[in-house]
């Protein structure tokens, strides 16, 4: 059987900084899931303090659709707590509002690449001065090879240009997804087509006379993983994404180690010839998300 590797990515222009986002305020969290409940301001901001702390450039925020209510008390709470911008999940494009709230300027993420939503939503975006997160899926394509994700980050360029959209407020998230046949699925215990994603980070400056922002969720890529693997791989993956071109990354801040790596993810100690490990046995519920 072929081991489960994934291979050193040889292209890297330049060592720019990495926007390191915390990855704690996701509704799967049951601690913030019980300070949302409870509006609980101190345990809300206890999360977010401890995550810039660990140094975090910036915060991810996901309440989930059922939680949407609390979204603003949540913004306000974060506001008196810390001064690092805010990646918003698509929720509070209903409550858009919320937006000129920001002290600094907001991010709002995983917005899918929907043509029938995508103009609209820029539009918002741009209304209200925000950033966008555009997922790299869209009805009818959940995109598998590289080709297929350039397919709709091109669609996403067209869009931005004929609604004025500025690329410069623009993150590419290429989205992990496992193989889609169950043979390869078997084989890669786990591990997502990180190579596709790799080779379309590489690719998005093709599409575009200007720079092209990109961003990835680690946790999005481990989800399959032994709770005990997850960090093992996000520690390989993140020196590789960094070196082709990756921008932003959604991370655990607490995992010493990776922030390290996201500090200077192109370090020379960074030990990529080791294969990843192999494992049978795959739980999808030994994290929160």
């Amino acid at each position: 059987m072929q081991e489960n590797t994934v291979k050193k990515t040889s292209t890297n222009t330049t060592s720019r900084p990495l926007l390191i986002i915390g990855q704690d305020m996701h509704i799967m969290n049951p601690v913030l899931s019980r300070a949302v409940e409870a509006r609980d301001s101190k345990g809300l901001s206890a999360i977010a303090a401890e995550q810039v702390e660990a140094g975090a450039h910036a915060l991810d925020l996901n309440l989930g659709p059922a939680r949407k209510n609390r979204l603003r008390w949540a913004v306000e709470t974060l506001q008196d707590t810390v001064e690092v911008p805010l990646f918003i999940s698509s929720h509070v494009l209903s409550q858009a509002g919320i937006l000129d709230m920001q002290r600094q300027t907001a991010t709002i993420n995983s917005v899918t690449a929907d043509p029938a939503t995508l103009a609209a939503d820029m539009e918002t975006a741009a209304r209200h001065g925000s950033r966008l997160v555009i997922l790299l899926v869209r009805p009818g394509l959940t995109p598998f090879s590289v080709d297929e994700r350039l397919q709709v980050a091109a669609e996403v360029l067209v869009t931005a240009n004929r609604v004025g959209f500025p690329l410069a407020d623009l993150y590419i998230d290429p989205l992990f997804h496992l193989r889609p046949d169950p043979i390869t699925w078997q084989l890669s215990r786990g591990v997502p087509d990180v190579d596709s994603v790799l080779q379309t980070i590489e690719m998005l400056p093709q599409l575009a006379d200007e720079k092209i922002h990109t961003l990835v969720a680690l946790s999005s890529a481990s989800q399959f993983l032994p709770s005990s693997e997850r960090s093992g791989l996000h520690r390989r993956l993140l020196p590789m994404l960094a070196a082709a071109g990756l921008d932003a990354v959604i991370l655990n801040c607490h995992d010493s180690r990776l922030m390290e790596i996201a500090r200077n993810p192109t370090g020379d100690e960074h030990d990529l010839s080791q294969p990843m490990p192999m494992h049978a046995d795959m739980n999808m519920a030994t994290l929160y998300w």
